[in-house]
């Protein structure tokens, strides 16, 4: 191995290693709130919907409080109350009931942009038990850039292109570093994950973790079939 691939290799794992401990892949006994799907699509208040797991909840009153976010504007601020646990839908309305904010933003909500959502378990408000964050592309696409406990630190800005698809690692998958340079100790859990194209080997796909751009197998990974994708082809554009 050459320096300058060894610098690189080094490097890359300090970034990944940083960014792996930043999100969580366990969780401690305790009431969460979780997304699990898109459903539907849609920019006007309410048409954007999803399915959403409440688990560990004691059968007392908690509140979920959901922030809506779309290029530095909040299109919700809402308050709302959950006592049963189970699975129930999910939806994006203009609602600001958890309090006024200084940016609100007017409906429809822009397409084409990313959209970030985080929610907050919280019992008394204010107290937050748990937190989750799902980002998308738009809320006419839905592709999920991030679905997972809320990220600590500063945001994630990668820029991903428009014809990445998001695709399954159903048994998880050994990480690359660049394509044939494994990563020693990462591993992809099994689950969803952006998949922006091929090597020009067509042996490996490069996906987004963690906010970086990472290889994994191609064998490793197949369509998604939840929706919005619905089994949507993986890219077969060459990326370097």
């Amino acid at each position: 191995m050459s320096r300058k691939t060894a610098m690189r290799m080094i490097a890359f794992m300090t970034v990944i290693m940083v960014l792996w401990v930043a999100i969580p892949t366990t969780f401690a006994a305790g009431e969460t709130f979780k997304v699990i799907s898109v459903n539907t699509l849609g920019c006007a208040s309410g048409n954007f919907s999803m399915t959403v797991e409440r688990a560990n909840l004691d059968g007392g009153t908690y509140t979920v409080h959901t922030v809506v976010t779309v290029e530095g504007l909040i299109y919700m601020n809402e308050n709302a109350s959950i006592s049963i646990n189970g699975l129930s839908g999910w939806s994006i309305f203009d609602n600001f009931t958890y309090g006024p904010v200084p940016n609100p933003g007017t409906y429809p909500i822009p397409s084409g942009k990313e959209m970030r959502l985080d929610f907050s378990l919280e019992r008394p408000v204010g107290t937050v038990l748990y937190e989750w964050t799902l980002i998308v592309d738009g809320c006419d696409t839905g592709n999920i850039l991030y679905n997972g406990p809320t990220p600590t630190g500063n945001a994630c800005n990668l820029a991903v292109p428009s014809s990445a698809v998001v695709g399954e690692a159903p048994l998880g998958a050994q990480v690359y570093y660049a394509p044939g340079e494994i990563a020693p100790g990462i591993v992809l859990n099994p689950g969803t994950y952006v998949v922006i194209g091929q090597d020009d080997s067509e042996t490996y796909y490069q996906i987004v973790l963690a906010c970086q751009k990472v290889w994994v197998r191609k064998d490793t990974m197949q369509p998604s079939y939840q929706a919005p994708q619905n089994g949507a082809p993986l890219p077969s554009g060459i990326v370097g």
